[in-house]
C-alpha cells in the first residue's frame, strides 16, 4: 500500500503541476492562443484590401511601368499574407512567426522606398517635360 501511496502522491502533484501550467497559459493568452481575435479580423481585412488593390487598375505604380507596376502589387499581397500567417499561428513565439513579422516590415519599408522612388522619378520626368 505504501508504493501506491507514494504513486498516488507523485500522480497528483504531477496533474497538479499540469492545471498550473494550463492557467499559466491561459494568463499569457498569446503564447498558445495565436494573437487577439482584432488583430486576426485587421489582417482579414488587410488581406481583403491587398486583393482589391491587385484587382483595380488604379495602382500607386501602374502596372505598365515595367517590373515596378507588378512589384507593388505582390508587395502588397507577400506583405498581407505574411501578416496573416503571423496573425493565426497559435504560437506567438516561434521563429517562423518572428521572421514572418520582420520579412513583413522589410517589405513595408520597400514598397515605401520604391513609391518614392517613382513618385521622385515621375517628378523628375514632369519637370523635364515642361521646361
Amino acid at each position: 500500500m505504501a508504493n501506491g501511496k507514494v504513486y498516488d502522491d507523485v500522480e497528483v502533484h504531477d496533474v497538479n503541476d499540469l492545471h498550473q501550467s494550463r492557467r499559466n497559459d491561459v494568463k499569457s493568452g498569446e503564447a498558445q492562443n495565436g494573437a487577439p481575435v482584432v488583430w486576426k479580423a485587421l489582417s482579414i481585412i488587410i488581406a481583403m484590401l491587398a486583393v482589391v488593390y491587385d484587382m483595380s487598375p488604379v495602382d500607386a505604380v501602374p502596372d505598365v511601368v515595367p517590373l515596378f507596376g507588378w512589384l507593388d502589387d505582390v508587395g502588397f499581397t507577400l506583405m498581407a499574407a505574411l501578416n496573416i500567417y503571423q496573425q493565426f499561428t497559435k504560437d506567438q513565439s516561434a521563429f517562423t512567426v518572428r521572421l514572418a513579422k520582420y520579412v513583413k516590415w522589410m517589405m513595408v519599408a520597400l514598397i515605401v522606398i520604391a513609391g518614392v522612388a517613382v513618385g521622385g522619378l515621375v517628378a523628375a520626368i514632369i519637370a523635364l517635360v515642361t521646361r
